[in-house]
């Protein structure tokens, strides 16, 4: 077993049935596993800024969300893995990930 929650398990099976790769791999990097988001969760999540069909918007949105959660590990490793994303994601595809993070903070005010 890899530590993960239930909750966690059951989190990604929901992306993953809804079709939702770039969900499920946010959902995988931010789990209640008090240690830092797996490498590869990351890498498939910097890769995907560089594809044009991804959904930039939905991906900061499934973020934000995780970053509001109740379990301070979920929050760091949310933030964490936004701050990844920033850093070494495509450029483009990263401004609008921060303008989406930005809008969604506003709403939420």
């Amino acid at each position: 077993m890899s530590g993960q929650t239930l909750t966690d398990r059951i989190a990604a099976a929901q992306y993953q049935l809804t079709g939702s790769d770039v969900a499920r791999a946010v959902c995988k990097a931010t789990t209640h596993e008090v240690m830092a988001p797996k490498k590869k969760h990351l890498e498939y999540l910097i890769s995907t800024t560089n594809e044009t069909n991804v959904n930039i918007p939905q991906m900061a949105d499934t973020l934000f969300e995780r970053s509001t959660n109740a379990s301070w590990v979920v929050v760091f490793k949310a933030l964490t893995t936004t701050h990844h994303i920033c850093i070494y994601g495509n450029e483009v595809r990263r401004y609008l990930l921060i303008k989406a993070t930005k809008i969604a903070k506003i709403y939420t005010l």
